[in-house]
């Protein structure tokens, strides 16, 4: 029985894709902005779900992930996981001169919503 419920434990986790395998990937779009990496995750949090609630089924709010304090942080709809991964992952490190926002698709969506976060990324350029 142990080893029947662990191999399911197994194969549940292996459908599972974390935000750093989502990233691994090249990003679908990347775009640089001249506000500090603190400043566009502050614009980016209501400015995504503005755009994502306009179009999607379900309202999502959207939270950001520290990796590495004022230099990167992944910003992912909350509650929203699919087959174990956000659907998006948007990813924001500073550079010398402000920062660059890459926008992660970790599962196939909607044209809608990939275009919903292009809108929610383009309002805090």
């Amino acid at each position: 029985m142990r080893k029947i419920l662990f191999l399911l434990a197994i194969a549940s986790l292996s459908g599972c894709q974390t935000d750093a395998q989502v990233r691994s990937k090249p990003p679908l779009v990347s775009y640089t902005t001249g506000k500090s990496a603190d400043s566009a995750v502050t614009c980016l949090i209501p400015a995504l779900a503005q755009s994502w609630n306009a179009v999607a089924i379900q309202n999502s709010r959207f939270v950001a992930q520290t990796i590495s304090p004022s230099n990167e942080y992944d910003i992912v709809p909350s509650g929203n996981m699919i087959n174990g991964h956000w659907p998006f992952t948007v990813n924001v490190k500073s550079t010398g001169s402000g920062s660059k926002i890459s926008l992660y698709q970790g599962q196939m969506m909607l044209p809608s919503l990939t275009q919903a976060m292009k809108d929610g990324i383009a309002a805090c350029l």
